[in-house]
């Protein structure tokens, strides 16, 4: 048995599989006979699953299928696989997705992870003001049924490099049909609409579409089998136009010819559900939707605990939050918050980070699941942390990524003050990271980092003006209320970064540019430098030029010198203005798309983790435009 088949075929995948089937089939509130059926026994039917993936003995069954009305006329062939193969076509879809999604363009929008509709928009808009004032409007005719199976599966075999997987998608997709509209489907053609491998298989064939027309030197937006294509006058539209049907028919498609029109942006270019005249923007942070978020809780006296899948957070009788484990990545508790050992139990099965921090937002410790198995990756990090020349070069990266960033987040911020010069203090840090480039010694390194810092932060004082009494960045304890918000700010991010190390393989607490010291992650520290600036400075910022954020919000303790900490209503402030940041979306050049700053952070310790292993030659700090 191939390995990435027995990933899939684990016990662990597939009942997560089960618990994300489950949660879709509750979305209308009402369970199906089918789901109600499978729940009785459940465990015993998903270990006879797994027995039966591993001994090659399992056999899917007939899809039902039925017919539904478009809502232009006509009807959709919907196909509805039995429950227990969900849960296989689940569980091989997340073992298949990490080959296929690197493998698509970043103009392909739909079934993606940190991508979708607000991104085909804004690239809709970004290629009308970069020059293209016509679009072709199209879409492929009954697409997930006449796509063939045969050259499909053919790339599907090159880019999963598992035989054995690949055959079991195989059986799947060509799995007969039962039901009321069983004759629509076709031996040889079509993907089930209603089957989750559908999407990304989907969106592996119609790849190389967009390839044959990017080639040509057209960038393709499609969103499904949905497409935009910019041009720059009407009869380049139509040549296109021809191009993309000579180029559909090709790999047995054909464009929807009622639908197919070229379009000006004078004339409103519509593109899902949403119409772009020649001004029309899109207004504010591009925000991904979070399939893993982090939920923090604050309240005194709550109490966590499960209710099956669900997290609960209760206090008393009242149920302050309830939500699906499988969307929860981490849990951050603020002061005095209970935890019951069932929570503490799922949340080690599904990989939930727990992280306590006391009242006044100082870390304290986290509770993780074991971590993972990539000693040869740990080894390797070991040695070249060890090792001054190749730590030497990585520390550099990051403090020039740091320097990067700082500068940045001054000149954008002048431009809202225009009363602040920050010319000189920008030039003197563009020279200071040059000096860092060339620094000899980690000690030589850590001199730059200092300077550099040393000037930012007395510009970020002006910059916030001299009524928050800020004057340089003092640790432990922070004497004011914006040396207490970057605290809090960088504890928070410390632990996403942990995280983020954990889940690439990295072990968090040895770096190459922070020092090994007892309870200091190292190398979380090391990573979020070159976000530092770009998520909880210039949060701070916001939140203190807005007035959403007051003194009055402060407490200094002098007498028993804890120094500066915020009340509870800041902090929820803080937190929910924190998550909103962490879930805006920036293009990262490694991954090739728009991601969330948050999952930019585990890009960003991946690619740390590819360079350890030899895959990529340099790490690339990630820079803020």
């Amino acid at each position: 048995m191939g390995e990435l088949l027995h990933q899939a075929a684990s016990e662990e995948r597939l009942a997560a599989a089960w618990a994300e089937v489950r949660e879709n089939d509750l979305e209308d509130g009402d369970k199906s006979r089918q789901v109600a059926e499978f729940e009785q026994g459940a465990l015993h039917r998903l270990i006879e699953l797994s027995q039966q993936l591993r001994a090659g003995t399992y056999e899917p069954s007939p899809v039902t299928a039925i017919e539904i009305p478009r809502p232009s006329g006509g009807t959709r062939l919907l196909a509805i696989p039995r429950v227990a193969d969900r849960i296989v076509e689940r569980a091989a879809l997340e073992v298949i997705d990490p080959y296929v999604d690197p493998v698509l363009l970043p103009w392909s929008f739909a079934y993606r992870k940190g991508l979708g509709v607000k991104d085909a928009l804004h690239a809709l808009a970004t290629a009308r003001d970069e020059g293209h004032p016509w679009i072709v409007r199209a879409d492929v005719a009954d697409c997930f049924e006449d796509i063939p199976r045969w050259p499909l599966l053919t790339r599907l075999r090159e880019i999963v490099p598992d035989p054995d997987l690949c055959h079991l998608v195989q059986r799947l997709v060509n799995r007969g049909a039962t039901g009321p509209a069983a004759e629509r489907a076709r031996t040889g053609k079509g993907l089930s609409q209603g089957s989750a491998l559908s999407p990304v298989l989907t969106n592996l064939y119609l790849d190389t579409f967009d390839r044959a027309l990017l080639a040509a030197g057209h960038t393709v937006l499609r969103y499904a089998d949905d497409l935009a294509i910019p041009v720059t006058s009407r009869s380049q539209g139509e040549q296109v136009l021809q191009l993309a049907a000579d180029t559909l028919r090709g790999l047995g498609l054909r464009l929807n010819e009622a639908k197919s029109r070229i379009v000006s942006f004078d004339e409103g270019v519509e593109f899902l559900g949403r119409t772009l005249g020649p001004q029309d923007g899109l207004r504010g942070d591009e925000l991904a939707h979070p399939l893993e978020g982090t939920v923090y809780v604050t309240e005194p006296g709550a109490l966590l605990r499960t209710r099956g899948d669900r997290l609960r957070v209760t206090k008393g009788d009242q149920t302050l939050l309830s939500v699906n484990l499988k969307r929860v990545r981490q849990v951050v508790c603020t002061g005095r918050v209970g935890m019951s050992t069932p929570f503490l139990h799922r949340a080690l099965q599904h990989d939930v980070d727990v992280v306590l921090l006391d009242d006044l937002g100082r870390y304290l410790g986290r509770l993780t699941s074991p971590s993972s198995n990539h000693a040869e990756r740990r080894v390797a990090q070991h040695r070249i942390a060890d090792k001054t020349g190749r730590s030497l070069d990585l520390a550099r990266t990051f403090v020039t990524g740091k320097i990067t960033n700082m500068r940045t987040g001054l000149l954008r911020a002048a431009r809202r003050t225009p009363s602040i010069d920050v010319t000189t203090v920008a030039a003197r840090m563009l020279a200071t990271r040059t000096s860092a480039t060339a620094a000899a010694t980690h000690l030589e390194l850590m001199g730059c980092e200092g300077a550099a810092s040393r000037d930012y932060f007395a510009c970020f004082g002006l910059i916030i003006g001299e009524f928050w009494g800020f004057t340089h960045r003092q640790r432990r304890p922070p004497p004011d209320p914006v040396n207490a918000l970057l605290s809090f700010g960088y504890t928070i991010l410390t632990n996403e970064a942990v995280a983020a190390c954990e889940i690439a393989g990295l072990d968090p607490q040895i770096g190459f540019l922070h020092g090994l010291y007892r309870g200091r992650p190292s190398l979380a520290l090391d990573l979020i430098e070159e976000f530092r600036p770009v998520i909880v400075d210039s949060l701070v910022i916001r939140l203190l030029a807005t007035g959403q954020l007051t003194p009055a919000d402060f407490t200094i303790d002098e007498d028993n010198g804890k120094g500066c900490h915020m009340n509870d209503a800041a902090r929820k402030t803080f937190l929910a203005a924190y998550e909103r940041r962490m879930l805006t979306l920036a293009h990262h050049p490694w991954a090739g798309r728009k991601t969330s700053y948050r999952t930019a952070l585990t890009v960003q310790a991946r690619l740390l983790a590819a360079v350890l292993d030899g895959r990529e030659d340099t790490y690339t700090p990630l820079p803020w435009r």
